[in-house]
């Protein structure tokens, strides 16, 4: 399948549109920030740099990563880790503290479902997050996927194992209860 990047999504209020190299210092800024990544154990300078590299320069069907941007402002991105075998996706999503609170992450996420399911084609896209990181599933939830389950002390974070709980949704689910 050939897949080729946007220009650009539009929502009422954001822009979303794929990483380039220059948001680079814009992600670190706000990924650093020891509250916003208090349930992450990767960020660092460097780890955020790899992961703009990886975002810019892998192929579009398997890494579909966009930077979310309101007035004018990139505030964070949201993005899908595409399995195109499994026609499934694991979703993740960072917003800036200052933007925390706004809807914007489910606006966002609303319509990377709407490209996962209608232009990539996939049946089901998923999120994971730690157990303790209920501002995550409260979106998981507010986009109505369901929980499918809890891996007990499933990965290390910050010198500490912890459980890991899964979300899904399936185009049909999706179709049935857009917001």
């Amino acid at each position: 399948m050939n897949i080729e990047k946007p220009i650009s999504i539009k929502t009422k209020r954001l822009i979303l549109r794929p990483i380039v190299i220059s948001d680079l210092e814009i992600i670190q800024e706000y990924s650093l920030d020891n509250e916003w990544n208090r349930f992450l154990d990767f960020h660092t300078k460097e780890s955020v740099k790899e992961f703009v590299d990886k975002a810019v320069n892998s192929d579009w069907k398997d890494n579909a990563r966009f930077m979310i941007s309101y007035n004018k402002n990139i505030i964070g991105s949201v993005g899908l880790y595409i399995n195109q075998k499994e026609k499934h996706a694991e979703i993740g999503y960072s917003l800036s503290k200052k933007y925390w609170g706004n809807g914007i992450i489910p606006e966002a996420v609303n319509e990377i479902f709407n490209y996962g399911f209608n232009e990539l084609g996939l049946d089901k896209i998923f999120a994971q997050t730690d157990l303790r990181n209920l501002p995550s599933q409260s979106v998981m939830k507010k986009m109505k996927m369901v929980q499918e389950g809890m891996f007990r002390k499933h990965v290390i974070q910050k010198n500490i194992r912890r459980d890991v709980v899964y979300y899904s949704i399936l185009k049909n689910e999706w179709e049935e209860n857009k917001l």
